[in-house]
């Protein structure tokens, strides 16, 4: 069995919370949030230490999204297809300045396209999200192919909301803190496989 591991939400599920420290220090090339209200537009590049099938597995095994997560509270393949196609259940509990938690639940739709892309659709009906889609490309780094570049798109439209003027600012901030995190975490794992 390989280690526990997380899906490409599990990048941004837990998207509000702060950081632990990391065993590994990934290579973060950019990380870039957008606040146009009422969505977040998230964009995220990082270079791991570790091969890029190790960090597939990783990110595709939708049952042990902990590890990768400190938001991440439990998680779920609520039902899967042969083609592929997993929906996939989280609840996190984020917190705002370490004192205000919250829980809350992403259904998605998680698939992997033509290019290799782990895809994930939020599905708003069951989801504390109007609308969310990300886009993860796993792939051997240029430079060395026992490296790999995660690069991820995000948009993220939530249904909750937080207090204005500072709450875009701290949802910002905290996104760019759990992505790096998390990468940090998958390279962690990844390395041990």
């Amino acid at each position: 069995m390989p280690a526990r591991s997380a899906c490409v939400s599990c990048l941004t599920a837990g998207f509000l919370s702060l950081p632990s420290t990391p065993l590994v220090a990934a290579d973060i090339l950019s990380a870039v949030v957008r606040y146009q209200a009422p969505a977040y537009t998230v964009s995220f590049e990082a270079v791991l230490d570790a091969h890029h099938k190790h960090v597939r597995r990783l990110v595709t095994d939708y049952e042990n999204l902990i590890d990768l997560s400190p938001t991440v509270v439990h998680s779920d393949v609520i039902s899967s297809t042969p083609d592929g196609h997993s929906r996939v259940k989280l609840v996190l509990r984020p917190c705002f300045l370490i004192v205000l938690c919250k829980r809350i639940i992403k259904v998605t739709d998680s698939s992997v396209s033509g290019h290799g892309d782990v895809i994930h659709v939020t599905v708003p009906a069951v989801s504390d999200f109007h609308q969310a889609r990300e886009q993860l490309s796993i792939t051997p780094d240029a430079n060395d192919t026992e490296r790999t570049r995660v690069s991820y798109r995000g948009y993220l439209v939530p249904k909750f909301s937080v207090p204005p003027i500072i709450g875009p600012w701290i949802i910002r901030r905290q996104i760019i803190n759990e992505l790096t995190v998390t990468a940090r975490r998958v390279e962690s794992l990844a390395q041990l496989m």
